[in-house]
């Protein structure tokens, strides 16, 4: 592009064509130009990202700013979702879906004009057209050392128990010389109320700051048993109060007329505690609120004990109480469900 200066104070311009050019005229170069803007990207992730800069043009559409980002970013823009910027508060608001038609002008148009215009992106471990087809399942995995871990799964958001199971697989390590089959288990004030079957669909499983989920391999010795003389009984901990529950809840398989000295001696074994400290425990069966403790040593397991009663079916089922001192800090190791109430003036 030449510009001549001419006697009269015009300026004329010569526009050669260049049709391999993105911007092949004038009119295009200085359309672009007036459409340019400045966005910040910040990483969804990370908390009080910076970002980067990056000039667009308001006319391009969700594929284009996702290549132009890619390419900063040296990814595949298929591994890229983004996310609006809240209109109230300075954050992430609700993401964009891949087929998204607006422009990016659609995007910002909610900025002041000397606002810093900001748009929020997370990179994925698989394409955005697979991902929005999941939904994000936050729950608590509990591995071979008896430790949990908060874990963040995206199973189909149409399937069921097992598929989230055999995501689960893919995220975390399982012991070698384990069962290698997971179960779901619901979790109510650090009780076991429940595990999920592998055909029940997710959609029914919505998420609560009263209740955890836990993704956890089956033991060895609970795969397969005698379902008329043993049970899967649940256990928690408590200290003096039935309703003060702290603790890993677990699971434990118990057999008709078994002493419950053996019974105490799996449970030291599982949860590995010292003799000194594990004779400190006591052992209630506690149903509808109310416990009653065990005499160690004449106590034979009667499965009728820890089975729903015929009356009370709706009720919750009996547990094994473990009654010991909470040695644990007091915040709940679930409370990462639970988020904080904030007022927006």
């Amino acid at each position: 592009m030449e510009f001549f200066s001419c006697t009269d104070g015009n300026i004329s311009m010569d526009d050669p064509e260049n049709d391999s050019s993105e911007l092949p005229t004038a009119k295009d170069y200085f359309r672009d130009l007036y459409h340019r803007v400045d966005v910040i990207f910040c990483d969804k992730t990370i908390p009080n990202d910076p970002g980067f800069v990056v000039t667009l043009s308001n006319r391009m559409n969700y594929f284009q700013v996702a290549k132009t980002v890619a390419q900063r970013l040296n990814t595949d823009p298929m591994l890229l979702q983004f996310f609006k910027s809240q209109g109230y508060r300075d954050g992430p608001g609700n993401p964009l879906r891949h087929n998204y038609e607006g422009t990016l002008r659609d995007l910002l148009q909610f900025f002041k004009p000397r606002q810093p215009k900001k748009l929020y992106y997370q990179q994925l471990k698989m394409k955005i057209t697979d991902f929005e087809n999941r939904r994000s399942f936050k729950c608590i995995w509990l591995n071979s050392s008896f430790r949990e871990e908060e874990i963040t799964l995206y199973p189909d958001k149409h399937g069921c128990v097992r598929d989230l199971l055999e995501e689960c697989k893919k995220a975390v390590e399982l012991s070698e010389k384990g069962s290698s089959k997971l179960r779901l288990l619901e979790i109510v004030s650090y009780k076991i109320i429940g595990v999920h079957q592998e055909d029940e669909l997710l959609e029914c499983l919505s998420p609560a700051t009263s209740r955890t989920f836990r993704i956890e391999e089956v033991p060895s010795d609970q795969i397969d048993f005698d379902k008329e003389n043993e049970l899967l009984i649940p256990v928690a901990h408590f200290h003096k109060e039935v309703f003060g529950t702290f603790g890993i809840p677990f699971l434990l398989r118990i057999s008709q007329s078994e002493p419950f000295r053996e019974v105490m001696k799996r449970i030291q074994s599982m949860l590995e505690i010292q003799e000194k400290e594990f004779e400190k425990f006591k052992f209630a069966i506690v149903m509808m609120g109310r416990h009653q403790y065990i005499n160690e040593d004449e106590y034979e397991i009667n499965l009728k004990d820890f089975e729903p009663q015929p009356s009370n079916m709706s009720q919750p089922r009996p547990w094994l109480g473990l009654d010991h001192f909470n040695k644990a800090p007091k915040r709940s190791r679930y409370a990462y469900l639970e988020k904080a109430i904030k007022i927006h003036n």
